[in-house]
C-alpha cells in the first residue's frame, strides 16, 4: 500500500471508528434501542434510517469502484435486511462494510487514487475524490445521528 493510501484509509478509519464524539461507529454506540426509530417533531428520518443509508451508499461505493457494480438498493446485503433491528447489529453490519472498504484499499499503489472509478450515480471520478467522498459521508451522518440521539435523549446542550 502507498504511503497516500495508508494516510487516507487512516482518515477513513477515523472517520468511521475514530473518537467518541465525531465518529459514525462511536454514535451509533450511543445509540439506545428506544431511540432507534425515534423521530423528532415533523422529522422524517429516523436513526435507524440514516444509518441505512450510510451504510448502503458505503456498499454501493465500493461495489462500484472496486466489484462488478452488480449490487443493486433492493439487495438483501444493502438493505440491511435482519442487521438493522437493533443498534448493536447494525453497528456490526456498518463494520462489515466497512472491512469491505478496507479490503478492498489493500495493495493500492497510490498511482491508483488518480485513475477514475465508476459511482453509484453513474459517471466516474478519480479514486481519492471518491474517498474523500465517503469520509465525509461517514462524519456527516455521525454528526446527524449525535444530534437526533441527543434531541431523543433530552440532553441537546453544550456540555460546557
Amino acid at each position: 500500500m502507498g504511503v497516500l493510501t495508508e494516510r487516507i484509509l487512516g482518515q477513513l478509519d477515523a472517520a468511521f471508528e475514530g473518537d467518541s464524539t465525531h465518529s459514525l461507529a462511536a454514535n451509533v454506540a450511543s445509540v439506545r434501542d428506544e431511540d432507534w426509530e425515534w423521530l423528532p417533531p415533523n422529522g422524517a428520518r429516523s436513526i435507524r434510517a440514516i444509518v441505512l443509508h450510510a451504510g448502503s451508499a458505503k456498499r454501493l461505493y465500493v461495489d462500484r469502484a472496486f466489484g462488478d457494480g452488480a449490487l443493486a438498493m433492493d439487495d438483501p446485503i444493502v438493505q440491511g435486511e435482519g442487521a438493522l433491528d437493533t443498534p448493536e447489529g447494525a453497528a456490526e453490519w456498518l463494520r462489515e462494510a466497512h472491512e469491505g472498504l478496507r479490503s478492498a484499499l489493500a495493495g493500492l499503489d497510490d498511482a491508483e487514487l488518480e485513475g477514475e472509478r465508476p459511482t453509484p450515480w453513474g459517471g466516474a471520478m478519480p479514486l481519492a475524490d471518491l474517498l474523500h467522498v465517503l469520509l465525509r459521508h461517514d462524519l456527516y451522518h455521525a454528526g446527524e445521528i449525535n444530534h437526533l440521539r441527543a434531541l431523543a435523549q433530552d440532553s441537546d446542550a453544550w456540555a460546557w
